[in-house]
């Protein structure tokens, strides 16, 4: 069973007293360094056991999954193992949705995923097999086979299953307990600001902002008004899949208040003008007819948040190295 690590609480003060271009660069080395560790560390128990041919990796939303996996792949592939990676994601169900009361489609629930389809797809790849693995379009939401996606396990490969739902039981079962490892990752920290505070959901809600902007044409409110949807899905399994993890990463690097807040501030400022011009186009998200599920709701969000990411200090998003986990968010 996986602890949260200790809460990581920081002040305008402290991100203040980091700023400064020589100074900003070694607040990023030691804030990349305590996350690049926490998967070192889990690597090296994974090589030191031959045995573990599977490794399952869960967390919330803008959490870091993606990036921390493919960084856990590069170090076991150069410490000599062959490392694949394989996304729930791409087991989405194309079917048709729920809604919850207000009208927000539900993406987060595990049967959104075709729990049959991967279950066989795992039996047979620990079977020796080679499968043909889907990819699936959330632009049209539509499952398809490439033919060049296929995937066949040698007796020294290991192969990381990553997902929102990556701890369940019925997805980890399909490999002997002995054979498997698992982790949760997810931000465990605040940011104190004039009394008010960012919290861990806070800082995922602008990772996701400033993230969904760019590579899903949502706008802000978008993301704030689908939140409550994801929110309610998280408490249900953070508990439960945190308790069936064996290692716990945090996520947050604690520099990125400095970019990735005023990042996602950019886009609330541009959102709130639109909807106080009238403008404001409907919802990406919410798909049964409405343009968003709690429009009052979101906007009241969006000013909180606005206002606190204003109290915190800029800086350039160069700072950022290439392979952090930030860059899924810029």
């Amino acid at each position: 069973m996986a602890e949260f690590s200790d809460l990581i609480v920081l002040t305008v003060d402290d991100l203040e007293g980091n700023l400064g271009a020589a100074k900003f660069r070694e607040f990023v080395s030691k804030s990349e360094a305590f996350f690049v560790d926490q998967v070192t560390k889990i690597a090296n128990h994974i090589l030191s056991h031959p045995s573990i041919r599977a490794i399952f990796i869960s967390g919330p939303t803008s959490s870091g999954k993606t990036t921390s996996t493919k960084l856990m792949t590069r170090r076991l592939t150069d410490a000599g193992l062959q490392a694949h990676h394989l996304e729930l994601d791409d087991y989405y169900r194309p079917a048709e949705l729920r809604y919850d009361k207000d009208g927000r489609p539900d993406f987060e629930s595990i049967d959104t995923i075709d729990l049959e389809l991967l279950g066989s797809d795992l039996e047979r790849l620990f079977a020796g097999e080679e499968v043909a693995i889907p990819t699936f379009d959330f632009k049209v939401r539509e499952r398809r086979f490439d033919p060049e996606k296929r995937l066949k396990l040698t007796a020294n490969d290991v192969l990381l299953v990553e997902g929102l739902h990556g701890l369940s039981d019925v997805v980890m079962n399909k490999v002997p307990r002995d054979q498997r490892l698992s982790y949760f990752i997810m931000p465990h920290a605040r940011v104190l600001s004039d009394r008010r505070m960012l919290s861990g959901s806070d800082i995922r809600i602008l990772r996701r902002i400033s993230r969904d902007v760019r590579k899903r044409a949502t706008t802000a409110i978008d993301t704030i008004d689908y939140w409550p949807m994801i929110d309610q899905s998280e408490r249900d399994f953070i508990p439960r899949y945190l308790e069936a993890a064996d290692f716990y990463i945090n996520s947050v690097l604690m520099y990125e208040f400095a970019v990735i807040a005023p990042m996602a501030r950019s886009e609330i400022e541009k959102s709130l003008d639109l909807f106080f011009q009238g403008d404001l186009p409907p919802s990406r998200y919410v798909i049964n007819g409405a343009e968003h599920s709690d429009l009052k709701r979101a906007v009241k969000e969006a000013v909180r948040l606005s206002y606190v990411c204003e109290q915190l200090p800029t800086a350039d998003p160069s700072f950022v190295p290439e392979d952090s986990i930030l860059q899924e968010f810029i």
